[in-house]
Parts: C-alpha cells; structure tokens; sequence
C-alpha cells in the first residue's frame, strides 16, 4: 500500500481512537428508506441493472489450473461457463448450446477436451467455437463459424477472474480503481482457494452487505471473539469510487500478534498496516473482502429472492506446495464460523421487522457512512430516474467519495 495512504489512515486509527465527539468533517448521513429491502420491483431492478452490467467475481485463477478446467457460475441468474484455453486464458461463455438451447456443461467443474452438449452432442472447442455437429448433412445452409457459443465478458485482475454481462462495461481494472493498487499486496496468484461456507440468511442481500460494511455492532453481537481483538473506536472508512471501499479498524495492542499465522502459511508479501490492523475492502456490489497475510476469506452475497441471501465465504491462502492445507487455514475458518453464525442470527429479525408496519427509514452514522455510499451506488447503476418513489438514497454524501 501506498506510504502517504498508509500514514493517513493510520493517523486516522488514532485520532478516532481519542476523539470525543464527532470528527470536524462529519454530516448528518441521511437516513435509508426500508423499501429499498422489500420490494420486489427494486429487486427486478438491481437484477437487470445492477447484477447483469457490473464485474462479479466468479472464481480464482487456481479454480482453472489446467487447460481444459472448467467451473459453472449461475449466481447472477444466467447459466454460464468458465473455461482455461489451450492458450492459457480464462474464457467466459452462456452454458447454452447453439442448437436447442441445453447446456453444453453440467457438473459444476470438471476437465474436459471440449465442451459437448448431452442433448444432442454438438461439441464446442475450449475457446467456444463449434467443432462438430453430428448428422451436419440433415442441416441446409448451416453456417458452423457463426455458431460458437455466446461469450460473455471475462477479465482476470491478479488472479482474480470477474464476468460482466454488458459487453460494452469498461475494463475491469477501470472498474476496479484504487482497488487495484490498495489490495495488490496479497499478490492474488500466490493464492490458492482451500474451500468455502454458505449461510442462507432470510434477509434481502443488502441487509447482509450492511452488516459487513461497519464494526458499530461488534460489542454487542461479538463480545467473546471479535471485540476482543479490534477496538470499535478507531474505525477509520474510505468511501472509494463505484460503491467500493476500504475499513480499517485496530487490533488492540495487548491483542497484536496472536492471530498472525505460522512461517509456513504466511504471505510474505503483506505489509504492516494488514499485519497490525483488519482491513477490508468493499468491492461492489456484494464482495468484502478482509485481507490477512494468512488465510482470509472473500465474503459473498449472493440474492437468491428479495427476502434470501446465500452468504458464501469462499476462502483463499497463500499456496503451501504439496499435501494437504495447513491445519491452521483450516482451523481459521472454523473460528471464523462462530462470528459468522452470530451475525447471521440477526438478519430474519431484521427483515421481518422492515417488512412491518412500524417500519421506519434507517439513520445511520458517520461511523457507518459505507451503508450509504454501497446503496447510492446501486441508485446510480439502475439510473436516478429509475428508482420507485420513496425508495432512493440521497446524493449528499457524494462528494465524500475519495480516489484513494
């Protein structure tokens, strides 16, 4: 991380450590409207708006080590395939046979030479194009090299691989901004995926990102794990460009140390502020992402309807060589289950009560700022004009966007 960037949030750790009163630069943060959560025309507007034209993460580079690897991702509604060329690249394609429609691949991720649909055995090359067609004789007029699968937008950032369904999205590191600089220090490649865990929470899935985007509650909903390790007071927030975001909050000092992992599953490449502190990145619209110089997780919120969110943490760690993953990474992710299990707990009380007549817009804090910043910018992908009445979020707090 940039040296200047790293003085001033850790200036910023600080002075909200000591401060008494709200910082000189605070607002009033105006309140989120709780329509935004139940109803069903936003949701049918952030599907076709907000999932079908930003880049969503799909999978790891070491999901696709292979040529031939290939993984299905359907989170964002469409069927669609990732595959490794005989070119080394990661290629997106709709899981949808030209011919009548049937998916050319159905286990979730296997190997293969080519891409084959079971309906009638037309088979696709690993970059998409059509390769045979059975019986060919019987189809007048057909024009195989026209007949390639549909790709879909597909970028690789550090390891990283995101689909965008708009093909006519900007790139992905344009996408991405700062980001790209401010989390290039886990160093992606070096990573290798060791396994994930699903939560399915009864709560629309920006009820979930929410939770994610302060440490206000952590006293009261994680007092015998996570608020013995960070102290609350010091959280310092960046609202980024595009929804993203940074939150760093301080490990408290008697506490520095205790979490750091062993030489053996260490990430040498991470700096201090990642050893000393937990900070987290929002990549918009449904990932936060706490990074670790061990084993961390990508947090995913993934909307199953308006009122269900499945939570995956897919979990990543620097790679360790042969054999089995260090006990360790796997140990972090069972403590880490137990924090998972306590915010979870509160998301269907929490929908159950915006769904109620006593509903009221939600007034949130300075502190907590990273809610408004995440929902104007689901505002401004669907377009202004386009928000049901009484649903929208204000643009005050737009010009607290920082670029870095």
């Amino acid at each position: 991380m940039d040296e200047v960037l790293e003085t001033r949030i850790r200036e910023g750790l600080e002075a909200n450590r000591t401060r008494t009163a709200p910082p000189p630069e605070a607002v009033p943060v105006p309140p989120i409207p709780v329509a935004r959560y139940t109803s069903a025309e936003f949701f049918e507007l952030e599907r076709s708006r907000v999932w079908q034209r930003s880049w969503i993460f799909a999978a790891h580079e070491s999901d696709l080590p292979s040529p031939g690897d290939h993984r299905t991702f359907e989170r964002t509604g469409a069927p669609i395939v990732l595959v490794r060329g005989e070119d080394g690249a990661v290629r997106a394609f709709y899981n949808s046979c030209r011919h009548r429609g049937a998916p050319v691949v159905r286990e979730a991720c296997g190997t293969s030479k080519r891409l084959t649909c079971q309906y009638h055995s037309w088979s696709y090359g690993l970059d998409g194009e059509l390769r045979a067609v059975p019986d060919e004789r019987s189809f007048s007029g057909l024009d195989t090299d026209s007949l390639g699968l549909v790709p879909v937008r597909c970028e690789t950032w550090q390891g990283w691989i995101f689909v965008n369904e708009d093909p006519l999205a900007e790139t992905l590191e344009d996408y991405l901004g700062p980001l790209c600089e401010q989390m290039a220090e886990v160093n992606g490649p070096s990573l290798r995926r060791i396994g994930s865990q699903v939560h399915r929470v009864g709560a629309n899935w920006k009820a979930v990102v929410d939770a994610f985007l302060e440490v206000y509650h952590i006293r009261t909903v994680h007092p015998d794990n996570a608020a013995l390790l960070y102290d609350d007071s010091t959280v310092t927030v960046a609202m980024l460009p595009k929804g993203h975001s940074r939150l760093t909050v301080g490990v408290r000092p008697e506490m520095l140390g205790i979490m750091d992992p062993s030489p053996a599953a260490e990430n040498p490449s991470v700096g201090s502020l990642l050893r000393e502190t937990s900070t987290s990145f929002g990549v918009f619209p449904n990932i936060v992402a706490p990074l670790d110089n061990g084993a961390f997780p990508w947090m995913c919120m993934w909307p199953v309807d308006a009122r269900t969110t499945e939570l995956e943490l897919q979990w990543f760690a620097p790679d360790w060589g042969d054999g089995d993953t260090p006990e360790e990474n796997t140990l972090r992710m069972t403590l880490f289950e137990t924090v998972m299990a306590q915010d979870t707990a509160n998301m269907a009380a929490i929908q159950h009560s915006v769904e109620s007549r006593g509903a009221q817009p939600f007034q949130i804090g300075w502190h907590e700022r990273l809610i408004h910043h995440f929902h104007r910018a689901i505002d401004l992908a669907i377009g202004e004009s386009e928000i049901p009445e009484g649903a929208a979020v204000s643009a005050a707090l737009d010009s607290y966007v920082e670029d870095a």
